[in-house]
């Protein structure tokens, strides 16, 4: 049986929608029905200016249809993208976490694999705190959020709670060659599941 494959992202530097871009191809090559969505940001274009990445991806970001909550109620896997701002998800992915209230009550994402990921600057920056905040909302909407183990294949350590990119003081920096591996392999393993 096929599986049907949400992923959401917010990016401002460009960063989480390369990571989501890199799931996305995984997925296809797994053969699961997948759809990749960005979260609706209206600072966009000025956004693109500010960051080289971000310019560089400008119109293929801007051509990926924007997420609603409804999009993703079929989903059995939901990955969800954001870069870490102070500890916690961007403004916009907030804003799009926030619109899944109408289904809270409903329990109608019980049961839905979640996993997360992130793009922070640092490893100062608080990106176990974003990816903590994506999985606590998932919680609540009775998602079950798929944990990173601690055997990647990848020199790289991963948090529990995701994957984290760290795109250096400028984000000029793409996914690592660990990164890319652990995109991988957390892809075959939510086939699994």
């Amino acid at each position: 049986m096929s599986k049907k494959v949400s992923i959401v992202f917010h990016s401002v530097c460009g960063n989480s929608y390369i990571m989501a871009k890199e799931f996305y191809n995984e997925f296809v090559t797994y053969n699961a029905e997948t759809q990749i969505l960005r979260v609706k940001d209206p600072n966009y274009d000025e956004l693109a200016k500010q960051f080289t990445v971000a310019g560089q991806y400008k119109n293929e970001i801007l051509d990926i249809e924007e997420a609603e909550v409804e999009k993703l109620l079929d989903s059995d896997i939901i990955i969800i993208g954001s870069p870490t701002y102070f500890g916690n998800v961007s403004g916009a992915m907030k804003a799009f976490m926030d619109s899944f209230s109408p289904y809270w009550a409903g329990a109608n994402f019980w049961g839905k694999k979640l996993l997360s990921y992130t793009t922070c600057g640092t490893t100062e920056g608080g990106a176990d705190m974003c990816l903590n905040a994506i999985n606590i909302f998932g919680q609540h909407m009775g998602m079950t959020p798929v944990p990173v183990p601690a055997n990647l294949l990848t020199t790289q350590n991963f948090p529990a709670y995701g994957l984290v990119h760290y795109v250096g003081d400028y984000s000029n920096m793409r996914p690592s060659r660990e990164v890319v591996l652990a995109i991988k392999e957390m892809t075959e393993r939510l086939m699994s599941l």
